[in-house]
């Protein structure tokens, strides 16, 4: 276990080193086991983040997280993390400040205390100050990249909230070259960004957020700046795919069938000939993706046998491609009807109606979170026809798509 914690430390601080936001690290005896934050101000966070830590502890017990807003000045991300089989530590990341301090916001921070000036400057200093959504991301790269554990799926807010900030004016003149160079560095910086939040909603299995980025103009704009150039396209599509598959694994997908699936829109991609048919190709592909990531934790279950999760697995990852009761008992190297009997007990539900199940609950979210047509939602979950789709989504729920949705639309509306 000792072994253990030193690396986590050193991964902290290690992160610490580039990132600057506060990690506590505190024992079951909420003693703090290590911390990479210092300055001549610890003592009044360290009075603000044990109560927080101690909260979280009783609340969530051993396990869970919570990103505390309470505070508009300041945010924390608190949650567990276990170490060998019967250590489990909680950890607090922040204080990070959404505003820069003044005089009048001091005293609403609630960790001030009685600060003096020489104190409050530093502290100030020593705190990053970011956005929620900023912070939110900073979290899933935290959690992907040092703990090397699963990120929560944070609800986002409309995309357009997200990469408002980078917006430009296109009619502005610059008058000097650094103002040039600025603008060449903001724009690099807004294409990381970008693709930064194309792998965290692939990892988190936010399908929804994926349409919005590649509906929005001023997105595709940023991520494709030569539309007209096929060529220069690709290349970048080619990219996409590839930073998708690595989320894909990363959020726990199988490394064959990740392969397989970035193969396969890899040679779609050659043929394309136009800027319209790569976007659509990048969108599939990190689509599907996503529902993986989003379906793999949502119907697997400790409960079943490791066939069954199995199957399950083959099935949410062959999605929206159809696949057939023999192919999985090959793929599985299991009898067809072993399987069926199988899956039949353990989950109460036939193979066929499971797929069918999935592509229903699936369609459910495009119907209410998206403005795609009838048919580009039946083609999209490979429905064999667009009344097929009709007909099985009203059997599985006594109403039409267009009934769903005119319902759904207007629950939003009521609720607004």
């Amino acid at each position: 276990m000792q072994t253990n914690t030193s690396l986590v430390k050193w991964r902290l601080e290690s992160y610490y080193q580039e990132k600057k936001v506060p990690i506590w690290f505190f024992d079951q005896n909420l003693d703090v086991a290590y911390t990479n934050f210092s300055t001549a101000a610890i003592l009044n966070l360290f009075e603000c983040v044990r109560p927080l830590a101690r909260n979280f502890m009783v609340a969530h017990s051993i396990e869970g997280y919570h990103l505390n807003l309470d505070n508009p000045y300041v945010m924390y991300f608190e949650f567990s993390y276990s170490i060998g089989k019967h250590s489990t530590y909680t950890m607090v990341v922040g204080p990070v400040l959404t505003v820069n301090p003044t005089e009048n916001i001091w005293p609403e921070l609630g960790f001030s205390g009685n600060l003096f000036a020489e104190q409050k400057r530093v502290l100030s200093r020593a705190l990053p100050v970011m956005g929620t959504e900023d912070f939110k991301l900073e979290i899933t790269n935290f959690l992907k990249q040092v703990i090397d554990v699963a990120p929560p799926t944070f609800e986002t807010g409309n995309l357009s909230t997200v990469i408002e900030k980078y917006s430009s004016d296109e009619n502005s003149e610059f008058e000097s070259a650094s103002e040039y160079e600025a603008l060449e560095s903001t724009e690099v910086s807004e294409i990381c960004r970008l693709e930064d939040l194309f792998q965290v909603y692939i990892t988190n299995g936010n399908t929804y957020q994926l349409y919005s980025m590649f509906k929005d103009e001023h997105t595709t704009s940023i991520l494709f700046p030569n539309k007209a150039s096929v060529q220069s396209c690709k290349v970048i599509a080619s990219e996409l795919l590839t930073l998708a598959r690595v989320a894909s694994h990363d959020s726990g997908n199988d490394n064959i069938s990740c392969y397989n699936r970035y193969q396969k829109y890899s040679r779609k991609l050659v043929e394309a000939k136009s800027y319209d048919a790569i976007s659509k190709i990048v969108e599939k592909c990190a689509i599907e993706f996503a529902r993986n990531s989003h379906d793999m934790g949502k119907y697997t279950n400790d409960s079943y046998s490791p066939m069954t999760n199995k199957c399950i697995q083959r099935i949410i990852e062959r999605l929206p491609d159809k696949i057939s009761l023999d192919e999985l008992a090959k793929e599985l190297h299991i009898s067809a009807k072993y399987l069926s009997a199988l899956f039949n007990k353990e989950t109460g539900s036939s193979i066929t109606d499971f797929m069918q199940d999935l592509r229903v609950n699936e369609a459910k979210h495009l119907l209410t979170n998206t403005e795609l047509s009838y048919l580009e939602i039946s083609t999209l979950l490979n429905f064999s026809s667009q009344s097929y789709f009709n007909c099985i989504f009203k059997k599985k729920t006594d109403l039409t798509p267009k009934e769903y949705r005119e319902r759904a639309l207007q629950k939003n509306v009521m609720s607004n």
